[in-house]
C-alpha cells in the first residue's frame, strides 16, 4: 500500500496493478467494472487474440 491514501497496488497472478483512484462526478462507470474491463483485456492479450483456450491453440 502506498503512502498516499488514493494510491493502493494489488497483485494478481504475476501482473501488478497500481490504482490511483480520482473520483469523477460524472462517471457513468463503477470502478469495479473498470478494473474487470482492464483485467479482461490484459487476459485476452495473454492468450492472443483468436480467443481459443490455450490448450487449444496452435503451438
Amino acid at each position: 500500500m502506498n503512502k498516499d491514501n488514493n494510491v493502493s497496488e494489488c497483485k494478481i497472478g504475476r501482473t501488478t496493478y497500481v490504482v490511483k483512484l480520482v473520483f469523477n462526478p460524472a462517471s457513468k462507470e463503477r470502478l469495479t467494472d473498470i478494473l474487470q474491463r482492464l483485467i479482461d483485456r490484459e487476459c485476452e492479450e495473454m492468450l492472443g487474440e483468436s480467443g481459443q483456450e490455450p490448450e487449444k491453440q496452435a503451438v
